[in-house]
């Protein structure tokens, strides 16, 4: 009887340079370059919720609000960013019991937004005056972002 030789794979060693080759012509481009195109209008939107930011952060927002603002859309992207911990921290501190499901807990708690926002959310007929003190540090900022409007 004869033996069978075992086969022997024959392997090459390919030499890895450390950028990756792209071909003649084409570009390499990074992710952040590119742009979302899906037809809505973004930036008009993310600069009206970043005065609406810094404003409440100058009027001192969160610390008055469990929920830390009363604009809807900064709440969302609040919630979207929280971890498990953080939401059930916030849900303990508005009063809302705590659910194992993710998903359940950010919408009971946004739930829970639009009645805090719906009974605290204070509309005066005529324009509203606010009351700053000209020596605050944030004074002239406060103003501007008044003058301008969301």
């Amino acid at each position: 009887m004869s033996k069978k030789k075992s086969a022997k794979k024959k392997t090459t060693k390919k030499e890895v340079s450390p950028e990756m080759q792209v071909s003649k012509g084409v570009e390499r481009k990074h992710l952040e370059d590119f742009d979302i195109t899906d037809g809505k209008d973004r930036s008009e939107k993310e600069k009206q919720i970043e005065h609406v930011k810094e404003l409440e952060e100058l009027l001192g927002m969160p610390k008055m609000n469990p929920y830390g603002t009363l604009h809807r859309d900064v709440f969302k992207n609040r919630l979207s960013g929280c971890s498990a911990a953080e939401l059930t921290d916030l849900a303990a501190r508005v009063g809302i019991p705590r659910e194992r499901n993710m998903n359940l807990l950010r919408k009971s708690l946004l739930k829970s937004f639009d009645y805090y926002v719906q009974k605290h959310n204070v509309t005066v007929q005529g324009s509203a005056k606010p009351i700053l003190d000209p020596s605050s540090p944030d004074y002239e900022s406060t103003v501007k972002l008044f003058k301008e409007g969301f």
